[in-house]
């Protein structure tokens, strides 16, 4: 059981854990690219003091949901979190516990395509599901070591996801991510579209070599992935069947952190993982990568293109690519000016959120929209 809390903790908790992007030098090797489009920060949510419903303890995800509603999921709170995109709180889903409709360590969140919430409870090893109204409705139990963190539903009867994946054999185990597509009744995964395993050593939290993976989904189907690479600019669209669609290269060249990056990362991940019960004596043994990722992030955006975040830029910078083809379309940008941290930026159908994990302020969940540029795409939602 101990080995089993071990890899969990160092594969879950440790995605999205990276240190902050570079400056502003392109990570591919288009230097003059153009960027088409610019996003803004409308409005915060979350407050330093205050009303308790508006103070935030520790964001682990957020989304845009219909009705111009916000929804953020809070480790420390055991819930989450609805508010008006002007930061108006409106009620709160879920409480700690292990009964229906409650978390007990709850790790990621999605909106379904009929507006109702997904949570992803590590501590439960289950999917818990919240209609359109916000009620209860329902929950896949059973999955093992834990279910997929980050998830995208195609419909109420279908999903994509990442989750840890591991086999033992004898005396050893290996350890790694999968990304797959399972049906909604059954913790088995229907198709496998990428995975990766490497011996793991539950005394050496962070000695794993499987590469961690990104994915996104489109409304279609079609499943994006790549892996989180320091050497390569590479990405994947794959049908729904598991057969490769497409993939994309761009010219990439390596960019190392800064030692103020490193030594920030450091701290970070230290300061995570002892919080979430990880031995102190593990967490030391832990050092970042000394180079930045090519891709960090990628997602469907509201214009229902695939937007590719580079991982080498400051401030939040994306490529921009048609979903059925992979043609290159534009370069969409939020002004580093106005936020010079590293900003987690998520987009749906519904918009746009972003927060700061390594911010030295209290926490908060920042709403983005396309700004007034000539390139930008019109509000109108994707299919």
């Amino acid at each position: 059981m101990r080995m089993i809390i071990t890899l969990i903790l160092a594969l879950t908790l440790a995605c999205g854990g990276a240190g902050r992007p570079s400056e502003d030098e392109a990570a591919t090797g288009d230097q003059s690219q153009h960027e088409d489009v610019e996003l803004a920060i409308v409005d915060t949510i979350g407050v330093e003091l205050g009303d308790s419903n508006l103070v935030l303890g520790s964001p682990a995800a957020s989304c845009c949901m219909p009705e111009g509603r916000v929804a953020i999921l809070d480790m420390d709170k055991h819930s989450v979190g609805v508010y008006s995109r002007d930061g108006r709180f409106i009620e709160s889903v879920g409480r700690e516990g292990s009964g229906p409709g409650e978390f007990n360590m709850p790790g990621g969140m999605t909106v379904t395509p009929s507006g109702g919430l997904v949570v992803s409870d590590f501590g439960a090893r289950k999917l818990i599901r919240f209609d359109p109204d916000l009620d209860y409705y329902g929950e896949l139990t059973g999955f093992f070591p834990s279910p997929p963190q980050d998830v995208v539903f195609l419909g109420d009867s279908s999903f994509v996801g990442r989750a840890v994946a591991y086999e033992t054999g004898g005396e050893t185990v290996e350890a790694g991510f999968m990304v797959a597509l399972w049906k909604a009744g059954s913790v088995e995964p229907e198709v496998v579209y990428l995975r990766e395993l490497s011996p793991f050593d539950p005394e050496d939290m962070f000695g794993s070599q499987a590469t961690e993976m990104l994915f996104t989904a489109s409304s279609d189907g079609t499943v994006y992935t790549c892996a989180k690479s320091t050497e390569e600019f590479s990405f994947q669209a794959w049908n729904p069947d598991g057969s490769e669609l497409f993939r994309v290269s761009e010219p990439f060249e390596r960019e190392p952190k800064t030692p103020e990056e490193i030594e920030r990362e450091r701290e970070y991940i230290h300061e995570l993982f002892t919080s979430r019960g990880a031995p102190e004596e593990m967490v030391e043994s832990f050092e970042p990568d000394p180079y930045r990722v090519a891709i960090s992030y990628l997602g469907i955006a509201p214009d229902g293109n695939l937007w590719v975040r580079l991982g080498a830029r400051r401030h939040p910078v994306f490529r921009v690519y048609d979903p059925h083809d992979g043609t290159y379309l534009y370069t969409a940008s939020l002004d580093s000016a106005v936020h010079e941290g590293e900003l987690d930026v998520r987009m749906n159908r519904w918009g746009f959120t972003a927060r700061d994990p390594m911010s030295d302020m209290w926490p908060r969940v920042y709403v983005l929209e396309y700004a007034d540029s000539p390139g930008a795409p019109g509000t109108g939602m994707a299919d």
